[in-house]
């Protein structure tokens, strides 16, 4: 096809961009997302070859590291024969034991970013470092969920209709120059129209321009496209599209080469020399590659012999007449350390492993609480509600956390005051941790005297298109279906324990991480209750 019969298709490279991004949900929320899930119709090499060449992943350890392994012993000589033996046959041992001890391998650039790095070399301008401050600022003051002082004048509206109506009303521009605050207020400028002006009327370039300019900041472009596709993903919800992002962003990058340039500026076709390989043109296996992936396999290998020679020498314990007790945990690495150790002191109890949302996926509702929680997988939709109730408790309070303390006067009031106190109690924190208004705990999650609304009374009644508690034959049928699925179908403890987990932290922004991925990011308290 020739460049001129190239027609851009928005809806597909907008679908191609979702596809690729990674599912970033917000902070509040967490999962054990595979960042190559785009690739995972391929084999397994050529994947990883094509995800590290394309976008630059690294999938692999260095050659130094696996060298290092292998003069550690951890990988065995005669397992790193045997692989090159069965892929390149064994009169050529040698030859390619050399290239894998000794040889030298430069990693080539990755794909992703090479046409649009060609502004640096056309105009001497780095466009991420003057779009990317305003860009961010904006996006974070409109997705705010109450952390800043002032909130987004407009929002309703969507995200480029709110910068529109904001940029129409107000005396100061988000721009410093007329050409892309008029295309804005025009209220019809398209993806096309946009890079026309960037790029050229080459549209064949349209699709990696896209592409390089939203993997600048693949874990913006990623959350946008989540929260466009489930706006519940925010507890404060904001109506937002990569579309819009895209759109806003090419608008800055205009504004800021007519700021630097005036408005006649060559587009970036006319002054490519030489045309950078299409992103996803096929992707040919490297020397280095093939050399990786024999040391991989070989280190595979290598523990794979050792972990089996283990178990063989172990006898299987004899199983215990009468079980002390049986113990259902999720199957996060933290609780396995746990079983093992339970085993190990009680040889007579039984653990098990399961998702530690246990089969149970519901929103939960904290007593005197505005927004509903999600206990369960990300990509699981509950259809109940479990509320807490009956919670006879006063929430902590702190003077530092207050509005007042941000103001002018009353900000640096309590700094002269106060301050001096926060900076006892954080020298004294350090010796003597203890929980305060700031810390996020598990524990805190659900009041342990409180009742929770877990048989449906009435099915008919719904909050939200949510049923309020599961019925006795739902009931029955999630806990069948939890016990068949780890086996325990006979032979019962006396007690049964059913045991979630969680964290607490201070001041860490990734705190859901540290509690129970099948859980959404939250303790595992409330479906282990249930």
């Amino acid at each position: 096809m020739k460049k001129s019969d190239f027609k851009f298709d928005e809806h597909k490279v907008l679908h191609n961009l979702k596809h690729y991004l990674p599912a970033q949900s917000p902070l509040k929320d967490f999962i054990h997302h595979n960042t190559l899930h785009a690739f995972q119709n391929r084999r397994f090499d050529e994947a990883i070859y094509a995800a590290s060449q394309i976008f630059g992943y690294k999938v692999s350890l260095n050659l130094s590291e696996y060298r290092d392994l292998y003069k550690a012993g951890q990988i065995r000589d005669e397992v790193l024969d045997r692989i090159i033996s069965k892929r390149k046959g064994e009169k050529n041992v040698s030859y390619w034991k050399e290239k894998l001890l000794n040889g030298v391998y430069h990693r080539p650039l990755p794909r992703i970013g090479r046409l649009r790095s060609n502004w640096k070399k056309l105009h001497q301008v780095d466009l991420d470092s003057l779009v990317h401050p305003l860009l961010f600022r904006t996006l974070c003051s409109y997705l705010d969920q109450g952390i800043a002082i002032w909130n987004f004048p407009v929002w309703h509206k969507g995200f480029l209709a709110s910068i529109r109506e904001l940029e129409r009303n107000s005396f100061i521009s988000f721009f410093r120059t007329p050409r892309a605050r008029t295309l804005l207020l025009k209220g019809h400028c398209t993806i096309r129209q946009l890079l026309r002006i960037l790029v050229g009327f080459d549209e064949s370039l349209y699709e990696q321009y896209l592409f390089d300019q939203q993997f600048a900041h693949q874990g913006w472009s990623g959350m946008v496209a989540v929260i466009e596709e489930h706006p519940e993903a925010l507890l404060d919800h904001r109506k937002i599209s990569l579309h819009d992002l895209i759109v806003f962003e090419l608008l800055l990058e205009i504004d800021a080469l007519d700021y630097h340039f005036g408005e006649y500026w060559l587009p970036l076709e006319q002054a490519l020399e030489e045309r950078p390989v299409g992103l996803f043109e096929p992707v040919e296996v490297s020397e280095l590659d093939e050399v990786t992936m024999m040391w991989q396999e070989a280190y595979e290998w290598s523990y794979y012999d050792e972990v089996l020679a283990a178990i063989r020498k172990v006898r299987p314990a004899e199983k215990p007449a009468r079980k002390t007790f049986q113990a259902v945990f999720c199957i996060d690495d933290r609780e396995c350390s746990f079983r093992r150790w339970l085993e190990h002191t009680d040889p007579c109890c039984q653990t098990y492993g399961t998702p530690g949302f246990f089969g149970v996926a519901f929103y939960y509702q904290p007593d005197h609480g505005k927004f509903f929680e999600k206990l369960c997988p990300a990509p699981v939709t509950p259809k109940h509600l479990i509320k807490e109730i009956g919670v006879r408790r006063k929430h902590q309070s702190d003077a530092h956390f207050g509005k007042k303390s941000h103001s002018l006067f009353r900000g640096w009031l309590i700094t002269q005051t106060l301050g001096f106190w926060s900076a006892v109690k954080l020298f004294i924190n350090i010796f003597r941790p203890s929980f305060g208004p700031a810390t996020a705990s598990s524990f805190r999650h659900m009041e342990k005297q409180s009742k929770l609304t877990i048989e449906c009374s009435n099915p008919a009644y719904q909050e939200k298109g949510l049923q309020v508690g599961f019925t006795v034959d739902e009931m029955t049928d999630r806990v069948e279906k939890l016990l068949r699925s780890i086996g325990l179908v006979s032979d019962f403890a006396p007690i049964v324990y059913v045991i979630g987990h969680g964290s607490s932290s201070v001041n860490n922004p990734h705190y859901a991480a540290y509690d129970c991925g099948a859980c959404s990011g939250r303790p595992g308290s409330v479906n282990a209750r249930v």
